[in-house]
């Protein structure tokens, strides 16, 4: 048996407050299931746990080696992960009410006793989903346990496509102040690249669990505002949201209790939070370097999605 590895992607906030009835944030599934049938390995056979099969793209459900079975990480009596060897999974879906945290500490649980109920390996998620895996028993059971945490996610800029595109006075919106403050970012598909040739690689890993830093080009805000004005072609203004406004902006769509909490993740990567003392908390960070993914690219690709 394959030892079991998995990647995950560390959750940051969108730019723009999301709603109950907003699209769903672009996930790296779809391009880690690409970049594995693009690998070329023929012994590949692919399952995908979907809540709504409906929602499987034409191209996977086409393909010979990939399987949709209908699930959900809300509910552990519909995980059934017998016959797995590798298992991928990600960052847990948003709540928008109650304990953001027990929603991730819970959907994490499910998937982690699911994985030890079929005696396969698991998975790395958000913080808190990641210190549920650290602390369960994976890892002594011998199943190995791959944590991928990759920065700031290109498509958090998605909802600034809204008002860059459609509106009479352009702008963007940001949450990464002050504005010349460069961040790593990083596209879901050299997310996907990079989570296949992990799962298929056989080396054995330096140590259970294992965790690793993912980085694309770094951007700031500036560097975005030029990535839109390229994206739609047309000047763009730049808002930003400073430090100190960041519950009253998440406000807008968030409980105070909720909006307090995506503050708290902002505040983390910009000056004086956690990933700002210490930005390199795991020792190693991997570079995409120079096939990375361009954040106009990515920008361009969405906005045809949205036309």
């Amino acid at each position: 048996m394959v030892p079991m590895k998995v990647l995950t992607p560390r959750s940051t906030p969108p730019q723009c407050p999301p709603s109950p009835s907003s699209p769903p944030p672009p996930k790296p599934a779809s391009p880690t299931i690409n970049a594995l049938l693009a690998s070329g390995s023929s012994d590949l056979s692919i399952r995908g746990i979907y809540r709504n099969l409906s929602k499987v793209p034409p191209s996977l459900s086409s393909n010979p080696q990939f399987t949709a079975v209908q699930g959900t990480v809300d509910d552990a009596s519909t995980l059934d992960l017998s016959g797995t060897d590798i298992l991928w999974t990600t960052t847990p879906q948003p709540a928008f009410e109650g304990d953001i945290f027990e929603h991730a500490r819970k959907q994490t649980q499910n998937v982690a006793d699911a994985v030890l109920k079929s005696g396969i390996g698991a998975i790395g998620t958000n913080h808190t989903a990641e210190q549920v895996l650290r602390s369960s028993a994976l890892p002594q059971a011998g199943i190995d346990l791959v944590i991928i945490r990759a920065v700031y996610f290109y498509e958090n800029w998605a909802s600034g496509l809204k008002t860059a595109a459609l509106s009479d006075q352009p702008f963007i919106y940001s949450t990464i102040t002050p504005a010349d403050k460069a961040v790593p970012h990083i596209a879901t598909k050299d997310i996907g690249v990079a989570s296949a040739a992990e799962l298929l690689s056989s080396s054995p890993l330096p140590k259970n669990p294992y965790v690793f830093e993912l980085h694309g080009p770094s951007y700031n805000s500036l560097d975005v505002k030029k990535a839109f004005e390229e994206a739609v072609g047309k000047e763009v203004e730049l808002k930003p949201i400073p430090k100190e406004g960041l519950r009253e902006y998440y406000s807008a769509v968030f409980p105070p209790h909720v909006a307090e909490k995506y503050a708290a993740m902002n505040e983390s990567f910009l000056d004086g939070g956690i990933l700002g003392r210490d930005p390199e908390p795991t020792g190693e960070v991997r570079k995409v370097g120079d096939r990375a993914t361009g954040l106009a690219e990515v920008l361009k690709g969405l906005l045809e999605v949205q036309s």
